[in-house]
């Protein structure tokens, strides 16, 4: 379950560059917007290359489909695979550089990633998915904070290894049933209450990892608050390619998640498509 929250963070954030965007098509927009929740699950579930354009072509063929198909649920929970696979991309190259002899899982820079999107993006735990309870002055500990949070909204989810032979079918099987499983939860509190400024320095501040004045950045947050971005999209996501990995993430996310619309609109075939979405290529 490491970085699920900076999974879920950039998921997110790629979701509201999307709805401002103009070039993403209507099975997309409408499928993030009905079902962020399922393209919550894909956002943190693995081994997307093996299946997404093949997915994606099933959805294509069958679309609109009718109620029994949940073709819209699977396009959405496509989208948070796609999502993810584009984070990991563009993350794990940090875990190495900067963590390699961490035996720990997860490492610590993924702890340290994880907090401060906690904070940057979801408001230390106040905005939704997570619990607007979860650092109220009450709870008497921030880890008992995080045990409540946790549970509630991270590990309260699936994470089998999907069927390859039924890709489709494990999908729906997911949709309906979760399962619990355990993280060392005082290790991100003590990152949250307590940060240790070398890890701070090592994992955050000298890789760049996230920058509030980032265009791409500064426009999610504005959509997230209900305001309007300030200048362009092309702008802010060709900013992007030197901004911070954050900001790269997103737009990597946001890449995939174009070249999925086009998909969906007839305008791309399925070896432009994998070639779009980097499936083969190393990394992550």
């Amino acid at each position: 379950m490491s970085e699920n929250i900076t999974h879920t963070g950039v998921l997110e954030d790629t979701a509201r560059i999307v709805a401002w965007s103009s070039e993403i098509g209507d099975e997309v927009k409408d499928s993030l917007d009905r079902h962020l929740d399922i393209a919550r699950l894909g956002g943190i579930t693995r081994s997307g290359d093996k299946h997404t354009s093949k997915l994606l072509g099933r959805i294509r063929g069958g679309w609109p489909g009718d109620e029994a198909d949940r073709l819209p649920e699977k396009l959405a929970f496509v989208c948070g695979w796609l999502c993810h696979r584009a984070t990991d991309r563009q993350m794990k190259p940090i875990f190495r550089a900067t963590d390699p002899d961490c035996l720990l899982s997860p490492t610590d820079c993924s702890v340290y990633h994880d907090v401060f999107v906690l904070q940057k993006v979801f408001g230390a735990g106040e905005v939704d998915p997570y619990s607007p309870m979860a650092f109220k002055p009450e709870l008497p500990r921030v880890q008992e904070a995080f045990q409540s949070m946790w549970q509630r909204h991270l590990i309260a989810i699936h994470t089998f290894i999907p069927d390859d032979e039924d890709a489709e079918g494990w999908m729906v099987r997911l949709f309906d049933t979760v399962q619990g499983v355990r993280v060392d939860l005082d290790r991100y509190a003590e990152a949250f209450e307590s940060p240790d400024p070398d890890k701070m320095d090592r994992f955050i501040w000298s890789v760049n990892f996230y920058e509030d004045k980032d265009p791409l950045i500064a426009a999610a947050r504005a959509l997230q608050s209900g305001d309007k971005p300030q200048g362009d999209l092309g702008d802010a996501l060709e900013s992007a390619k030197t901004d911070s990995h954050y900001a790269q993430a997103v737009a990597r996310s946001y890449g995939y998640l174009h070249a999925a619309s086009e998909f969906m609109a007839g305008k791309l075939g399925k070896g432009k498509l994998e070639q779009a979405l980097e499936i083969g290529v190393p990394g992550g």
